[in-house]
């Protein structure tokens, strides 16, 4: 059964830290031709109890103008030591406010900034439909076993 979709602190750590602790967000797309992407995103991050946020540098890349044709993306994140994964389903937008863009600039770990010192890019915000996974998995079964829906 799904509950309500709303990200505890222990999936918003995982997420927000994930490039920090060497476990990047895989992100999944459909580019403008419909063909599926897989790129990795260190800026990806918690933004509120239901939305995800990342940094993208090319603000005119074909990453952004393919979520402003198909705004659907799907994220996923993987600790191969705790098996902590997560799957994560929502639709992308930018933000368009300064508070926005600097909340996720300055959220991103250092070394993400470092590749954007001159903050060309854009915030990039993904409000949540799905969430499913576990914060690990042990012999007796999943810890902490997650499905939220939005709208729940």
């Amino acid at each position: 059964a799904a509950g309500a979709l709303k990200l505890t602190d222990t999936i918003k750590g995982f997420v927000t830290n994930s490039l920090a602790t060497k476990h990047p967000m895989v992100v999944a797309y459909t580019d403008e031709s419909g063909q599926p992407v897989v790129t990795f995103r260190g800026s990806t991050q918690a933004f509120s109890d239901d939305q995800l946020a990342m940094w993208v540098r090319n603000a005119s890349g074909s990453f952004i103008k393919s979520i402003q044709k198909n705004p659907k993306i799907a994220l996923m994140y993987r600790d191969e030591e705790t098996r902590a994964t997560y799957q994560f389903q929502g639709r992308a937008h930018i933000a368009t406010d300064t508070a926005s863009r600097e909340k996720v600039y300055n959220t991103m770990t250092q070394v993400e900034r470092d590749h954007d010192f001159a903050r060309t890019g854009v915030a990039l915000i993904i409000d949540l439909d799905l969430l499913q996974g576990q914060a690990g998995l042990t012999p007796n079964g999943p810890i902490e076993p997650v499905r939220m829906v939005r709208g729940k």
